[in-house]
């Protein structure tokens, strides 16, 4: 999805009322580009650039990142202060603590077994990020939970910085509001998982696409390869935004002249990416019998997803340990090639069930069908408390409607949504590959929150207009008299 764009998104500071305009114009395929005139008549507004928001909108900001601190870290202590962690959570957390002390990027289960061995189950960048507090001597279970709930927070101040550049300075804070309550956020920063660290990066792509739309120069469309490549070693699968916003981007940005000058852009962001996801890559290349690039887990994530147990019965569409080839502490890279094999083969068997599973797979990421299972799966594989996983699937059926009708507004405003949209397909095509799960929309979450402030934003400044036309209707209070 494309809406049109201006040359420039000028952000619309304003104290009581909505934002304007992002700007008039189409973007290739057409579209309405004139001006929302539910969030901009009547509005008393002031143009402010994305780094001249008045005091007062950053003292609230900072006191929304605060709540959203606090309920990071009372869940932790509430709900998750663990003595243990496993599978995912405990090689994040024992890999970072390894790396802190000296010993590399080794496998954390095959060093507990005594064998010193390369891990590369994951991209880096949640291992790297952990390593930061365990170089200081925090390296406890609750040190990482409190680091990551840090970053956790982060994501939110960026969020309501995103919405800002967006839609204007209330919609940032009312972005910043929903990312600070929505528990499909905030539950996975004391899980110990990768989806804290992508959350993050997910917003700074975000804000790098814009910051490019805005002005294409070389210097920003490298900075948007850079924060692809940090996003791909948080989650491999970010590669794929290099098809799904880069390309678009430099296509579609108003203000490039010709073919050359398109191709010139986007060839930088492909090369700070590269620049970025390189040094990994060509370091487990040379560690791995077998050829290994961003991670050695395509192969076991595969095999756990496809087998009897999730193409039919209660776990259609998720995954099953049962199907998990047991490899001890050979080769990793081996047993990626091994296990990747046997899923095409079993998938190559099983074609016809195909389509039964892939729907599954969308329905339980997107909450369409197989929710009470996702959400008991939810607990039994990542400890998430029911009462909060129910309130996360309430609430993500309001972001994404309102999301829905952010995407229309945006577009009616002439303000591209594909920088928001393309991480939702990202996991669409995440889920489609690999399995389903409430855990893998995560790096969609900040993208939805985005686009349904945006509607809550239009409906407020609506309202707000509509408030002094109903007073005026009624006849004048007579004055007392003297």
């Amino acid at each position: 999805m494309a809406g049109g764009g201006a040359p420039d998104l000028a952000v619309q500071e304003q104290d009581e009322a909505g934002p304007g305009a992002g700007g008039d114009g189409d973007a290739p395929g057409g579209g309405d580009t004139g001006t929302d005139t539910g969030t901009t008549a009547g509005a008393d507004t002031t143009t402010a650039g994305p780094g001249r928001a008045s005091g007062r909108w950053w003292l609230a900001l900072g006191a929304i990142c605060l709540v959203a601190f606090g309920i990071r870290v009372g869940y932790t202590f509430g709900w998750q202060h663990l003595d243990a962690v496993a599978g995912d959570a405990y090689y994040y957390h024992h890999g970072a603590n390894l790396l802190a002390d000296g010993h590399g990027f080794v496998h954390p289960y095959a060093w507990d077994d005594g064998v010193s061995m390369p891990g590369a189950d994951h991209p880096p960048g949640y291992i790297l990020a952990l390593a930061v507090p365990s170089l200081v001597g925090l390296t406890k279970i609750i040190d990482h939970q409190i680091f990551s709930c840090l970053i956790g927070t982060g994501t939110v101040l960026l969020v309501g910085m995103a919405g800002r550049r967006i839609a204007g300075a209330r919609a940032g804070l009312i972005a910043a509001g929903l990312a600070a309550v929505y528990p499909a956020i905030w539950l996975n920063d004391a899980a110990l998982m990768s989806e804290t660290l992508a959350l993050l990066c997910g917003v700074v792509v975000i804000i790098a696409a814009y910051r490019a739309w805005d002005r294409p120069s070389p210097r920003r469309f490298v900075e948007v390869g850079l924060a692809l490549g940090l996003a791909t070693l948080a989650r491999a699968e970010a590669l794929m935004l290099v098809a799904l916003l880069a390309l678009p981007l430099a296509v579609w940005v108003p203000q490039l002249a010709g073919a050359r000058q398109r191709i010139g852009r986007l060839g930088l962001a492909v090369a700070a990416t590269v620049i970025v996801i390189a040094p990994w890559v060509v370091y487990n290349m040379a560690r791995f019998q077998e050829p290994a690039t961003l991670s050695t887990q395509m192969g076991p994530t595969l095999e756990a997803a496809n087998c009897d147990d999730t193409y039919s019965g209660p776990a259609i569409g998720s995954w099953s340990v049962r199907c998990a080839t047991q490899w001890g502490d050979r080769d990793r890279s081996v047993l990626d090639r091994v296990t990747r094999h046997k899923a095409l083969d079993y998938i190559g068997d099983n074609k016809d069930r195909l389509p039964a599973v892939l729907t599954a797979r969308v329905s339980r990421t997107f909450a369409v069908g197989h929710v009470d299972s996702q959400v008991h799966f939810d607990k039994f594989a990542e400890g998430r408390p029911l009462g909060a996983s129910w309130a996360g699937v309430g609430m993500f059926y309001v972001v994404a409607v309102a999301a829905i009708a952010g995407a229309v507004i945006l577009r009616r405003r002439g303000v591209p949504s594909f920088p928001l949209t393309s991480a939702v397909v990202n996991v669409l095509i995440t889920v489609v590959v690999f399995y389903g799960s409430t855990r893998f929309r995560a790096p969609a979450e900040p993208a939805l929150v985005l686009l349904g402030a945006v509607a809550i934003d239009a409906l407020v400044a609506r309202l707000l207009r509509r408030a002094p036309e109903q007073g005026a209707d009624q006849a004048p209070t007579p004055a007392p008299a003297a």
